[in-house]
């Protein structure tokens, strides 16, 4: 058997896949095998599709026997080419490869670039210069901070030094050096007076004696109780036991706000209480200036202020303001115990401490009668103000009363809690004619908002709120207390109101309007207000049952 035929006789193709020594037909775009075109030109009669060659395209078998090859049976790559067909991208199988260059690729890799030894140097430098700039703008920052700093230190330590400076210098003006004393001048004469004589118990004093001296007073008794005349018909007093607060004016008992003192042959007593009870004079006190003048009342000054020239000053008739009624200093109270004997207090707690605050005796000094026919002028000031301990917790101002009116309510307190109750507290106390007015005031407009006339208005105000003048506040004697959020009638339905109603007496309080006293004291009912006048007055009015107004009445026929 011949090495070119397959068994059975059958031709053993070839390396290109046909019979032994037969070429490749034409290819499928109808060139020979070896005539290829150049440069992509068409060959003399290439045909220009397979139809007109009639190249059969399918298999052999389907095509009949003329000897054509089959697409299927082609050897070589994976396109179905022979080893030596002409590949895809025009390059012969065996054409040399020095001579062949690679298509480009779709996306070219990136190229380094090769920096020269110049260029390597410039980058250097620039890296230098930028961090040498970073670094010297961060030391500019720290400088700039750090002198900032300490500009801000020195302003501190001077302002520090400007506060303690100050601080020393009020603490050293208070200490009472002659240097930061009072200056007084009284008609003319100039004295000064160490500041821990001049003010005391937060009290500015003034010498009693150099006024008694610049309006001519006569002076009577010795250093513990002595006595100031004015020379008139009435014969107008004034008295002093020095040492204590007390002090009466013409023959009415009251008392300072602070203790009166005997010193290098003067009487002092605060100035308040002169500028209060002792009329046609002129008191002015700078506490800033630490200056005190006192002057008579000229009654002939022109309309400059000025005495006109070649003219004598005609002054002011001086008297003792008589705050407090006569009629009731003829008060037997001896008599009147005996008509009415105290009962048993029944105290829960050791009030002893109070006693003398509770019952001051038959001082007709707390019977001050207040109301719309007995007014207090608009410049009146109590002159023993202190601060009610009992002042609701609420953020509120801390309210005020007279001394012993106020000492009398912490026994009434302490007693009131030992009893149970520890929610009752002072809502108010002492109103100046200032405040006053302006509250009677406000709830006149919003009557008159509301459609009521002027004189309704006023009407309805007055039966709920005192006109200024008329209001017991002012006299620091009163306080409005309850355990309600704001005063209401409701607190008559209060355990508590219950209590104070049966035992403010004992305090020396009464409850100034009472629900069957409206008609009397011209006020509708006030279950939270309490009026000081002493525990000896206190009992009389309750087992009379009167008001004040009653009781005044009765005071004066008896």
């Amino acid at each position: 058997m011949n090495n070119n035929q397959r068994p059975g006789g059958q031709p053993r193709p070839g390396n290109n896949g046909y019979p032994q020594g037969q070429s490749r037909p034409a290819g499928r775009n109808g060139y020979t095998q070896n005539n290829p075109p150049r440069n992509g030109a068409q060959g003399n009669n290439v045909p220009r599709n397979n139809q007109q060659n009639n190249i059969p395209r399918g298999n052999p078998a389907q095509n009949g026997a003329r000897g054509t090859y089959n697409n299927n049976q082609r050897q070589g790559n994976a396109n179905g080419r022979t080893a030596n067909s002409r590949p895809a991208n025009g390059r012969p199988a065996n054409a040399p490869r020095q001579n062949y260059r690679a298509p480009a690729k779709r996306s070219a890799e990136p190229q380094k670039i090769k920096l020269t030894a110049e260029q390597i140097e410039i980058n250097r430098v620039q890296r230098q210069r930028e961090r040498y700039y970073a670094k010297k703008r961060r030391a500019s920052a720290i400088r700039t901070f750090i002198s900032r700093f300490i500009i801000y230190l020195v302003l501190v330590v001077i302002l520090s030094g400007v506060t303690a400076m100050m601080f020393f210098y009020n603490l050293v003006r208070v200490s009472g050096s002659d240097e930061s004393g009072y200056t007084y001048e009284i008609g003319g004469k100039r004295s000064t007076l160490r500041y821990v004589d001049a003010v005391r118990d937060g009290r500015v004093y003034v010498s009693f004696s150099d006024i008694a001296d610049l309006c001519g007073l006569a002076v009577i008794g010795d250093v513990d109780d002595i006595k100031y005349v004015i020379k008139s018909d009435e014969a107008e007093t004034i008295r002093f036991l020095t040492g204590s607060r007390v002090a009466y004016v013409n023959k009415v008992e009251t008392r300072l706000g602070a203790d009166s003192y005997y010193k290098d042959g003067k009487v002092y007593v605060p100035v308040d209480f002169v500028k209060t009870y002792f009329k046609g004079l002129n008191i002015s006190v700078d506490s800033r200036k630490h200056t005190v003048t006192v002057d008579r009342v000229i009654t002939n000054l022109g309309d400059d202020g000025k005495l006109p020239k070649n003219t004598e000053a005609e002054y002011a008739d001086l008297y003792f303001l008589l705050q407090y009624p006569s009629t009731v200093d003829h008060i037997d109270e001896e008599e009147a115990a005996a008509a009415v004997p105290m009962p048993e207090l029944g105290f829960l707690t050791d009030l002893s401490g109070y006693e003398q605050y509770l019952n001051p005796g038959n001082t007709p000094e707390y019977l001050t009668l207040v109301n719309t026919t007995h007014n207090l002028d608009a410049t009146y000031v109590p002159p023993d103000l202190t601060s009610v301990v009992n002042t609701r917790n609420d953020g509120r101002q801390t309210q005020q009363m007279r001394l012993y009116a106020e000492k009398a309510l912490e026994a009434m307190f302490i007693e009131l809690k030992a009893a149970g109750y520890e929610d009752v507290s002072v809502t108010s106390a002492y109103r100046s004619y200032a405040t006053q007015e302006y509250n009677f005031n406000n709830r006149k407009q919003q009557y008159i908002a509301g459609g009521m006339s002027e004189a309704d208005a006023y009407a309805a105000t007055a039966a709920v709120i005192n006109p200024p003048g008329s209001s017991e506040h002012q006299s620091g004697l009163c306080a409005d207390l309850h355990n309600l959020p704001a005063a209401d009638v409701a607190f008559a339905n209060e355990a508590a109101y219950t209590w104070l109603k049966e035992n403010c007496w004992k305090f020396g309080f009464i409850l100034r309007y009472p629900e069957d006293k409206v008609s009397i004291t011209g006020i509708s009912f006030e279950p939270w207000h309490y009026r000081y006048v002493g525990r000896f007055h206190a009992q009389q009015m309750k087992t009379l049952g009167m008001c004040l107004e009653e009781y005044w009445t009765y005071l004066g026929n008896k």
